[in-house]
């Protein structure tokens, strides 16, 4: 990867932490705002499912912005777009889509499926089996 793709990449990096920074400041103010009591039981019903609405959108935009964060951190390691777990290059097609990933598309697939990390069972060490 040359110079000129992480700046790509962390100017990418930057306006989508700026993007979050600034809707997340949105919500808060409008979470506030709707605080009111509300009298009716029904109404009272729907801003609680909104808060809870509201709370998971927050939690999902930290953890978009811890990632976002690390992808940063990797660029300024020059570790920016190698897999973490197959250590092989990440395709451009996908650190154009989530140029936060800190996975390819196959190791990325296997952890979701549930699949072991290498080196996670006694029998990727052949003196551990009997």
């Amino acid at each position: 990867m040359t110079a000129g793709h992480f700046r790509q990449y962390r100017k990418l990096l930057f306006d989508k932490r700026a993007e979050l920074a600034r809707t997340g400041a949105g919500k808060e103010s409008s979470l506030r705002q709707e605080a009111v009591r509300h009298a009716d039981f029904l109404d009272q019903s729907v801003h609680g499912i909104e808060e809870s609405v509201q709370v998971r959108l927050r939690q999902t935009d930290h953890r978009l912005l811890k990632a976002i964060d690390a992808a940063l951190y990797r660029v300024d390691r020059g570790t920016f777009g190698i897999c973490g777990v197959c250590a092989e290059p990440i395709p451009a097609p996908r650190l154009n889509a989530v140029p936060w990933a800190r996975l390819c598309r196959d190791c990325k697939e296997l952890q979701d499926a549930g699949a072991p990390r290498p080196g996670s069972f006694p029998h990727d060490f052949p003196e551990w089996t009997g």
